[in-house]
């Protein structure tokens, strides 16, 4: 039933895909450790040179060379290297900056002096001092804590709401002609029979293409052994050539480093594996053009057109019931189907098309149970030093702890695992199989920040001190923010895992002829999710203390500064583009927002464990109170959308959605990718 000149040319389609994936620029370590001599004497452009924006390194301009790319990097370059996702992550953090420079002038100048002027903490040249703890309980200063938590607030909104409305996101917001099916029954899976269903179920609608998902996650597996197979061939020619160099391999892992054992020749051994791949691959396309996914994508003449059957099923909550009906809908399940915008392709992770939505559902619930019982092991450590802390310095006269122990040990403890957590989420995630990139990005974006918070705030808050607002605690965050600042960021711009990974790679390769192969599958792409979850974490640490404890603001300025220049020059040199999706940059808006509630939480939580502060509490209470209702509201029930950072963004769609998008060059650019063989779809 299935014509054979639907089939695509995998081989081509998988080798396109992974072209895409692994370009992209190195940083200095990647040149020092990833790179041949004659990739390094080949790599002299100037990025200076406005000939081109695609500057690939910035290298031999000696060995702090790399702190001048990062001032020398403007915005242009890095919206036509790495897209406008980048560029609007990179000005995001440029607003939190700004706002944290507002924050710790208020803070300083205003909250310090406040704080100060007590005299219930200690001698004057102590920390506590400077806390909220040094003010009386019934002095009046309090109140301008109370007015200045929904203050920040107003200038954070205010904020935001400048940075939308400054994003135009008109010129890359639009509604694709292209449509994601799923739920098809798979032996319906047939192009005519598609196309007249919808053209008698929707009568004025014209279809240019229809093209089906196949189970390809084993091609193209077999498809990236091919590959490599194929470009270690082309090296093991070059090395012919090159006087001194041997032509003789260790056929088995870690060979390039093993002494002994037999050895082939080198080009021989691999244009047999590149044979023997070529017809594994073909074996596995006619056996994966079988075993069809249930999955279409149907290209229509225009936006309009697409944009009325996605709403069609969206009017029935999702589910076809009351869309359009035809002669093949019971023969098709047509009120079964799930109809949705397709994503971009190279969105799309092809391979895992063939994972169903219940499986999806009982692995997230199994993966998120392990990272839950895993955040409370993460935090136990840094909880029982300060214990041990604490009972040693009960009987000082037997024992007395060093102040590393003390101050740096549990800060450092904590911050090392909370630089873990990121990744065994991003680890975890890998199991769940999803369908999109931009998925994956939002889901280790939520589940990452959440984790954090909890790890990083609020365990420590109620663990390391047993009460809220305790001396050591403020003490403890301003070591937290200064670590996170000075160790992370450097860390960050080092990058040992890609280093350990790059390594550990290099020795189980089997020849000197895989190692271009290595160095261009260890470039990364860059994790939004992760990098935003990470970020705001500390962010949320900064505000929430910033009035109880002011000196911790500077700390959180001083980090959120170092954050985007090793994020400025990572992105553009380390990483390879990501594709993600809009909502990442609207969570990361409500992440900041919910930092402000969390200070206003504090707040009340704190005078109402203080005596004589009745009024203040009640202040704090009806602010919070009416800011839960707005935010959960806006949030949960899309109320008071004019008072929404993201309004003008809403506002936005709600035009494209009335006129259902208007077809540009990019989108018939884009859409075309869907007929073309480098799709991924049969």
């Amino acid at each position: 039933m299935r014509n054979p000149s639907y089939r695509v040319n995998w081989l081509q389609c998988c080798a396109d895909l992974s072209l895409v994936r692994n370009s992209s620029g190195y940083n200095v370590w990647t040149w020092l450790f990833y790179s041949n001599s004659d990739e390094k004497r080949s790599s002299g452009t100037d990025i200076n040179d406005d000939s081109s924006c695609d500057l690939p390194l910035y290298v031999d301009r000696g060995p702090f060379s790399w702190l001048l790319a990062i001032f020398k990097i403007r915005d242009v370059h890095i919206l036509h290297k790495c897209g406008q996702d980048a560029l609007h992550y990179l000005t995001f953090q440029r607003y939190l900056v700004v706002y944290m420079c507002v924050i710790c002038i208020l803070s300083i100048t205003v909250i310090l002096p406040v704080n100060f002027q007590g005299g219930l903490a200690g001698p004057e040249d102590s920390f506590t001092h400077t806390t909220i703890l040094n003010i009386d309980p019934t002095s009046p200063m309090l109140w301008v804590h109370a007015g200045f938590a929904p203050l920040y607030l107003i200038i954070i909104v205010l904020f935001l709401k400048h940075y939308h409305a400054n994003l135009q996101f008109e010129n890359e917001e639009h509604v694709t002609r292209t449509v994601m099916i799923c739920e098809i029954r798979r032996d319906g899976c047939v192009k005519e029979l598609i196309i007249q269903h919808f053209q008698e179920a929707y009568p004025e609608i014209r279809i240019q293409d229809v093209q089906f998902a196949f189970n390809v996650a084993q091609l193209m597996e077999l498809e990236g052994k091919r590959q490599a197979a194929s470009e270690a061939v082309a090296v093991s020619s070059q090395l012919k050539t090159k006087p001194g160099q041997s032509t003789q391999m260790h056929p088995f892992p870690c060979g390039y480093i093993c002494c002994c054992g037999p050895k082939t020749d080198c080009a021989e051994f691999y244009k047999a594996e590149e044979k023997q791949l070529i017809d594994a691959c073909e074996a596995e396309k006619d056996a994966a053009f079988k075993d069809t996914l249930g999955i279409a994508f149907v290209t229509f003449q225009t936006d309009e057109m697409a944009h009325a059957v996605v709403q069609s099923y969206l009017g029935a909550c999702g589910k076809g019931s009351v869309a359009g009906t035809s002669s093949l809908s019971g023969e098709l399940m047509s009120s079964q189907w799930e109809v949705k915008y397709a994503p971009s392709p190279e969105d799309i992770y092809w391979e895992n098309l063939s994972s169903s939505p219940g499986s999806l559902a009982v692995k997230s619930l199994l993966v998120n149970g392990f990272l839950f019982i895993a955040l409370f092991f993460f935090t136990t450590p840094a909880i029982i030093i300060t214990s041990l802390d604490d009972i040693f310095y009960k009987d000082a006269a037997k024992v007395q702890t060093s102040p590393v122990i003390s101050e740096f040990l549990p800060t450092l403890l904590l911050w090392t695992f909370s630089a873990i957590l990121p990744a065994v989420v991003a680890w975890t995630d890998r199991f769940l199989s999803y369908w999109t990139r931009s998925e994956q990005h939002h889901s280790q974006m939520k589940k990452t920040f959440i984790l954090l918070i909890f790890m990083v705030l609020i365990l420590p808050s109620l663990g390391l001190t047993r009460c809220l607002f305790l001396p050591d605690s403020g003490a403890f965050f301003v070591n937290y923010v200064v670590t996170s600042a000075l160790i992370g960021c450097a860390l960050e711009i080092i990058r040992f895992p890609e280093l350990f990974m790059y390594a550990c790679r290099m020795c189980c390769s089997r020849s000197a002829a895989e190692h271009p192969h290595v160095r261009k599958t260890i470039v990364w792409e860059f994790q939004f999710g992760v990098q935003y979850a990470w970020m705001l974490t500390v962010f949320a640490v900064t505000i929430v203390y910033s009035l109880s404890c002011p000196l911790v603001v500077p700390a959180g300025l001083l980090y959120l500064t170092m954050k985007h220049a090793v994020d400025r020059y990572n992105i553009y040199f380390a990483y390879a583009p990501s594709k993600i999706s809009r909502r990442i940059h609207a969570t990361g808006i409500s992440y900041v927002v919910l930092s402000v509630v969390l200070l206003q939480m504090s707040l009340l939580f704190f005078s109402m464990l203080r005596i004589g502060t009745v009024g203040q509490t009640a202040f704090l209470g009806a602010c919070l109170l009416v800011t839960i209702i707005v935010y959960v509201g806006r949030m949960t029930f899309g109320w008071f959308n004019q008072l929404s950072p993201s309004a003008p963004y809403r506002q936005f769609q709600n035009v494209i959605s009335s006129r259902a998008g208007v077809g540009t060059l990019e989108q018939g650019s884009n859409q075309d990718q869907y007929t073309r063989s480098d799709a991924g779809v049969g």
